[in-house]
Protein backbone atom coordinates (compact mmCIF):
# COMPACT_ATOMS: atom_id res chain seq x y z
CA UNK A 1 0.00 0.00 0.00
CA UNK A 2 1.50 3.04 -1.02
CA UNK A 3 0.87 6.41 0.99
CA UNK A 4 1.15 9.60 -1.35
CA UNK A 5 0.17 11.99 1.21
CA UNK A 6 2.16 14.98 0.83
CA UNK A 7 3.92 16.11 3.99
CA UNK A 8 5.35 19.48 4.05
CA UNK A 9 7.92 20.44 6.68
CA UNK A 10 7.82 24.11 7.95
CA UNK A 11 10.05 25.97 10.21
CA UNK A 12 9.77 26.54 13.78
CA UNK A 13 9.80 30.20 13.43
CA UNK A 14 6.79 29.54 10.86
CA UNK A 15 4.46 27.40 13.26
CA UNK A 16 5.16 29.90 16.46
CA UNK A 17 4.06 32.58 14.06
CA UNK A 18 1.55 30.71 13.43
CA UNK A 19 0.07 29.50 16.91
CA UNK A 20 1.00 33.04 18.51
CA UNK A 21 -1.25 34.68 16.14
CA UNK A 22 -3.70 32.97 18.57
CA UNK A 23 -4.81 35.30 21.44
CA UNK A 24 -5.26 33.07 24.02
CA UNK A 25 -1.92 31.23 22.78
CA UNK A 26 -0.23 34.14 23.14
CA UNK A 27 -1.24 35.05 26.86
CA UNK A 28 -0.22 31.77 28.00
CA UNK A 29 3.03 32.13 26.33
CA UNK A 30 3.51 35.39 27.52
CA UNK A 31 2.38 34.21 31.38
CA UNK A 32 4.88 30.93 31.37
CA UNK A 33 7.56 33.88 30.16
CA UNK A 34 6.85 35.73 33.11
CA UNK A 35 7.03 32.81 35.39
CA UNK A 36 10.46 31.80 34.19
CA UNK A 37 11.41 35.19 34.38
CA UNK A 38 10.44 35.01 38.42
CA UNK A 39 11.94 31.96 38.71
CA UNK A 40 15.11 33.21 37.54
CA UNK A 41 15.48 36.10 39.24
CA UNK A 42 14.69 33.95 42.52
CA UNK A 43 17.26 31.99 42.37
CA UNK A 44 19.93 34.34 41.47
CA UNK A 45 18.75 36.60 44.40
CA UNK A 46 19.50 33.32 46.61
CA UNK A 47 22.62 32.87 45.00
CA UNK A 48 23.28 36.53 45.71
CA UNK A 49 22.69 36.25 49.37
CA UNK A 50 25.06 32.91 49.61
CA UNK A 51 21.49 30.81 50.56
CA UNK A 52 21.47 27.11 49.51
CA UNK A 53 18.79 25.34 48.08
CA UNK A 54 18.58 23.50 51.43
CA UNK A 55 18.11 26.50 53.62
CA UNK A 56 15.42 27.95 51.68
CA UNK A 57 13.83 24.00 51.65
CA UNK A 58 13.88 24.23 55.87
CA UNK A 59 12.74 27.31 55.95
CA UNK A 60 9.42 27.10 53.71
CA UNK A 61 9.02 23.47 54.36
CA UNK A 62 9.67 21.80 51.53
CA UNK A 63 12.41 19.49 50.05
CA UNK A 64 15.63 20.76 48.44
CA UNK A 65 14.34 18.95 45.44
CA UNK A 66 11.14 20.47 45.48
CA UNK A 67 13.24 23.85 45.40
CA UNK A 68 15.56 22.54 42.79
CA UNK A 69 13.14 21.73 40.73
CA UNK A 70 11.10 24.69 40.90
CA UNK A 71 14.09 26.45 40.09
CA UNK A 72 14.98 24.43 37.28
CA UNK A 73 11.74 24.67 35.73
CA UNK A 74 10.85 21.04 35.97
CA UNK A 75 8.17 21.45 38.26
CA UNK A 76 5.31 24.47 39.23
CA UNK A 77 5.02 25.22 42.62
CA UNK A 78 1.88 26.32 44.44
CA UNK A 79 1.50 30.03 45.17
CA UNK A 80 1.83 29.60 48.65
CA UNK A 81 5.53 28.01 47.65
CA UNK A 82 6.02 31.00 45.67
CA UNK A 83 5.31 33.44 47.85
CA UNK A 84 7.11 31.60 50.81
CA UNK A 85 10.49 31.45 48.93
CA UNK A 86 10.08 34.77 48.26
CA UNK A 87 9.85 35.88 52.15
CA UNK A 88 12.42 33.41 53.15
CA UNK A 89 14.81 35.76 50.61
CA UNK A 90 13.16 38.84 52.37
CA UNK A 91 11.09 39.56 49.25
CA UNK A 92 7.76 40.99 49.61
CA UNK A 93 5.93 39.78 46.78
CA UNK A 94 2.38 40.17 47.95
CA UNK A 95 2.86 44.18 48.17
CA UNK A 96 4.58 44.26 44.67
CA UNK A 97 1.71 42.12 43.21
CA UNK A 98 -0.63 44.08 44.78
CA UNK A 99 0.26 47.29 42.33
CA UNK A 100 -0.12 45.11 39.46
CA UNK A 101 -3.28 44.74 40.05
CA UNK A 102 -4.43 48.10 41.64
Amino acid sequence: MSNNMNMTLYSWDDVRAELLRDEATSEVLEVVLMRKQLVAAMAQKRKQKKITQEMIANQIGVSKQAISKFESGSSSPTLDVVFRYAEALGVDLFSKLKHVFA
